[in-house]
């Protein structure tokens, strides 16, 4: 299949909801495409009801899984790759790493 910028720029679009609907605030992240292979960066943080729901690393992680899975099913996406500030998949196995120290 060619790919498109349209088509990578309508898989930005589906992360974005995927990411919205979960309360993970989308400003803190930097979220792009290349010929399928989607890239997440940056801060981990969540809004409105998601502040109380998303509360410690365990849910965290349980909710890493499921929107990894969830965009990995999304329609022409072929990998995804997190960049993430405070948590790091390593393998198959997620974990939390404590924030860097700002210098």
């Amino acid at each position: 299949m060619e790919y498109s910028r349209k088509l990578d720029w309508e898989i930005n679009k589906n992360v974005k909801a995927e990411l919205v609907r979960r309360w993970i605030d989308v400003n803190k992240l930097r979220i792009s495409t290349t010929k399928g292979n989607v890239e997440i960066k940056g801060s981990l943080e969540f809004t409105g009801q998601g502040k109380n729901v998303y509360d410690s690393p365990v849910t965290v992680i349980h909710l890493l899984k499921n929107l990894e899975s969830t965009i990995k099913a999304l329609p022409t996406v072929k990998s995804i790759k997190f960049q993430l500030d405070t948590y790091k998949k390593t393998g198959t196995r997620w974990e939390y790493t404590s924030p860097k120290e700002k210098t």
